[in-house]
């Protein structure tokens, strides 16, 4: 495996881990969860969770996300030109 694609895999990955911690972060604004005590434990507000770096975040994520699978999709079009010539 060339290394284009294992570092173009290594970004999808992490993008898609800073993803789903941002989605976390605006999914958590408000909600109230019942702890094992069956008392309910309240999450943070929206005052203490800062949704325009959260918003920015997803966006951020999706990008680079989306650049790594463009990076993947030329390396391994480029890896398969190079076995078609070779054979």
């Amino acid at each position: 495996m060339s290394s284009a694609i294992s570092i173009s895999s290594g970004g999808m990955v992490a993008a898609s881990q800073r993803f789903g911690n941002a989605a976390e972060q605006i999914a958590s604004v408000g909600m109230t969860l019942p702890s094992p005590m069956q008392v309910e434990t309240s999450l943070p507000s929206a005052t203490q969770v800062d949704l325009s770096s959260s918003a920015v975040q997803l966006m951020e994520s999706k990008a680079s996300f989306e650049l790594n699978t463009a990076v993947l999709t030329s390396s391994l079009d480029t890896e398969k030109r190079v076995l078609d010539i070779l054979a």
